[in-house]
């Protein structure tokens, strides 16, 4: 198994289903338990924050971060950093 999901990965795309079958955009993970991520696009104000919990929906998750980004080319989030601050 690859490494775990943390804070400032990037999950791309649909993530296969993960976060739903309407959530088609890269997010960037914000906060982590044991068995949850929270993740955001920070440029997509409108859509609020993705939320999924679960083994089978954090593998999902642990493979969309691996694979390269179908969205484009680079992925939307990949040059940037995550925030230097939790708040």
């Amino acid at each position: 198994m690859s490494k775990p999901l943390t804070v400032g990965d990037v999950v791309h795309g649909f993530a296969y289903g993960a976060f739903g079958r309407d959530h088609y955009h890269c997010v960037r993970i914000e906060a982590v338990g044991p068995d949850w991520i929270v993740a955001r696009d920070p440029d997509a104000e409108w859509h609020g924050p993705s939320f999924t919990a679960g083994r089978r929906s954090l593998e999902l998750c642990i493979e969309a971060r691996d694979e390269p980004c179908p969205n484009d080319k680079p992925c939307p989030l990949a040059d940037r950093q995550p925030p230097l601050t939790s708040a």
